[in-house]
């Protein structure tokens, strides 16, 4: 097949294909369009009915509050004949008399259709209305009315009412500033319905569970419920297209009420397929006159062409004699000028073609030696398969140098090959060894940790000597596990692992979490190291107390014991170092500072709380952090006090406040029982103790106090 009938096969496809391309691109567009349509058109009916809803609400949260600028709501007053008296008493007639008249003028006024009264429990007490309706609990309306809140708040959503779907707020009536029943204004939706239709041009579907209110003004409600099991958001009927907006209105008793607002858009989407169907023939129209211009083009352009293809044909036999004339700068005559210059290339070729074998022999030569010598560094077995591909590609290089006389040879060496093999072979071999070096020091910082290394200003495990030490500044933590004896003594063997173990998987990424590491695990005892900040430890450990919460939630609701610890935490010089003998040591870090740690640690039992730091760490945190200072203690070998402070920002928010609003009374009382004043002291303590409960601390200063 000719140059020229494949291209223009081409373009006949290329030209339907861009043809269908842009039609199905229009098409999608028209799609978009339409989508757009309804998704707007539904945007404009979810305002619209919002906005009739709220007025609804406004109107009646209005009524329930206000009646007239200038004069208090009738649940407002007060007396034995008001209203919320009556509702406190729980009399029916008392109160049809006291708001009967309130009720009916809200009734005329189109406010409400019914009105509720409730006890503070959400008990019926009465209820005023033109219809009859069946007793019920305010909890079937709304969980939210039963909240402990005393708050002058409305609630207000839709309900279903007496199979009736209505629109409904409820608001706390109160005596003496504590609650004492509540009270629930209703309102029938089919008038806020029929104002949604004038304004929507649409019609309004609702499916509550026994019964359906719908208006067919646009569309008939049969037409919409052959369609309803269906997920569409258009209905086509007797020509006529509709766009369905589902809107599903949660009800205040946390049910859904599915509503549907139904539009006629058949003017819209008519105006769009015309638009569509315009655009489509123009577009085809365009593409026809594109395609004969084309077509033209080439037909005057290939003549030229057909000298320069003669003129190949005959240098392919071999006859150089040719000659290939070149008229003007167009495509063709550049093709043309091509041809001339390839004839001229050819008789140099040859020469050329020579030289280059020769210089190929010995790179071939260099580099099969070379590929020996590597092979020397690879395991036996790969040593001699390597050599037999050395061999076989020799073999047939050797074959192919007796086809090289071709002027145009395609035969391909093969040397390249052997490197590839080669390098192949000796990568495989080094990516094996350097996963297992990987392995390997993977498995080394299980027991060394990093830091360690990084303190004694190491680059690898194989720098640490014995006896390598530094001395740096340091925050220590430990921590323990409260009556951990009788816990395991109820386990077996393989159980208490698996306790510990889990308990340690909770809260020893809270140490890595904020920079610190492991240096020991002593029984069910943690000693960690923290290099940067003071904060770092302290933000662990309360990060460690909140994890184990939620470790205790998940073993008591396997019927397992709960878990409580005990940590404490100091910062100070430390030196840290390797101790042990050459074939067996380990890094870990000695001071005065590490004990008065560990020490308290153990003081956490005696005060009752979790988390006790010294003055040394609790004077490099920020505010931020809850804390409060509980005692001076004496430590063995030193002089003077150590100031200890219990963090309790680990608490939950409002017992935690609590302490800060009244630290300022605490500390006073620490400050009179210092100076042995401890009669102001606890007068102090107990006014504390009003406002917080359960305080370990408290209780301690007061049997002080007594003793």
């Amino acid at each position: 097949m000719l140059l020229r009938t494949r291209i223009l096969l081409a373009l006949t496809a290329a030209f339907f294909a861009i043809t269908l391309i842009m039609l199905y691109q229009n098409f999608l567009s028209r799609d978009q369009i339409q989508k757009a349509l309804i998704k707007e058109v539904s945007l404009g009916q979810n305002v619209i009915w919002d906005k009739v809803l709220a007025g609804s609400h406004e109107r009646m949260e209005f009524y329930a509050y206000d009646t007239r600028p200038g004069t208090p709501s009738i649940w407002a007053l007060r007396g034995k004949r008001s209203a919320v008296s009556a509702v406190e008493k729980k009399n029916p007639k008392l109160i049809t008399r006291v708001i009967g008249k309130f009720y009916n003028s809200l009734v005329d006024t189109g406010v409400i259709d019914h009105l509720f009264m409730f006890d503070e429990e959400g008990t019926p007490i009465h209820y005023l209305s033109k219809d009859a309706i069946p007793k019920f609990k305010l909890t079937q309306m709304s969980l939210k009315a039963l909240s402990k809140e005393t708050n002058h708040d409305t609630i207000s959503g839709l309900s279903v009412i007496n199979n009736e779907i209505c629109s409904v707020i409820i608001f706390k009536i109160f005596s003496n500033g504590r609650v004492v029943g509540q009270v629930m204004y209703a309102k029938k939706i089919l008038p806020l319905v029929n104002d949604f239709v004038e304004s929507a041009q649409a019609d309004y579907i609702a499916l509550a569970d026994k019964t359906a209110l719908y208006t067919e003004k646009y569309i008939q409600f049969s037409e919409f419920e052959n369609n309803l099991g269906k997920s569409i958001n258009t209905i086509v009927s007797n020509n006529k297209t509709f766009s369905v907006n589902q809107y599903d209105a949660p009800l205040l008793n946390e049910n859904i009420l599915p509503q549907y607002f139904i539009r006629d858009i058949t003017s819209a989407i008519t105006e769009y397929n015309r638009t569509f169907i315009v655009s489509a023939i123009l577009i085809i129209l365009a593409l026809l006159a594109i395609g004969v211009i084309i077509t033209a083009i080439l037909r005057s352009g290939f003549k030229p062409l057909y000298g320069a293809i003669n003129a190949l044909n005959l240098l392919s036999d071999g006859n150089t004699e040719v000659d290939v004339n070149v008229k003007g700068n167009d495509e063709v005559s550049q093709i043309a000028s091509a041809v001339k210059s390839f004839r001229e290339t050819l008789l140099n070729y040859r020469d050329v073609r020579s030289t280059a074998i020769k210089n190929r022999q010995n790179q071939e030569e260099k580099i099969i030696g070379e590929t020996l010598k590597l092979a020397s560094l690879l395991p036996t077995e790969q040593r001699k398969a390597l050599r037999k591909d050395v061999s076989s590609m020799q073999n047939l290089n050797s074959s192919n140098k007796n086809t090289e006389k071709n002027l145009f040879s395609t035969d391909e060496n093969q040397t390249m090959a052997i490197l590839t093999i080669a390098f192949s072979r000796i990568a495989t071999e080094i990516k094996a060894l350097f996963r297992k070096q990987v392995q390997l020091t993977e498995a080394y910082q299980r027991f060394v940790p990093e830091q360690l290394l990084e303190s004694l200003d190491k680059k690898s495990i194989l720098d640490v000597q014995l006896g390598n030490q530094v001395q740096k500044e340091m925050t220590v933590l430990f921590s323990d596990i409260r009556s951990f004896t009788n816990i395991s003594e109820q386990l077996e063997p393989a159980e208490n692992f698996k306790f510990v173990n889990d308990y340690l998987a909770a809260v020893v990424p809270s140490i890595r979490r904020y920079d610190g590491y492991v240096d020991k695990y002593i029984g069910d005892a943690i000693m960690a190291l923290f290099t940067k900040k003071s904060s770092d430890a302290v933000n662990s450990a309360i990060d460690m107390l909140s994890k184990l919460d939620k470790l205790n939630s998940k073993r008591e609701g396997e019927g397992l014991p709960s878990i409580s610890i005990g940590i404490g935490i100091n910062t100070g010089s430390v030196m840290l170092g390797t101790l042990g003998v050459p074939d067996r040591m380990e890094g870990s870090v000695i001071s005065d500072t590490v004990n008065l740690s560990a020490r308290l640690e153990e003081l956490t039992k005696f005060y009752g709380v979790p988390l006790i730091i010294s003055s040394e760490t609790e004077k490099t945190l920020s505010k931020s952090i809850s804390r409060r200072e509980i005692d001076e203690i004496e430590i063995k070998g030193k002089t003077n006090k150590v100031v200890i402070f219990e963090v309790y920002h680990w608490e939950q928010k409002k017992y935690r406040d609590k302490k800060i609003e009244f630290s300022p009374i605490f500390k006073k009382a620490i400050d009179f029982y210092r100076k042995k004043d401890l009669k102001n002291c606890y007068k102090q303590l107990k006014i504390y103790e009003k406002a917080v409960k359960k305080d370990p601390i408290l209780n301690l200063y007061l049997e002080r106090c007594k003793s």
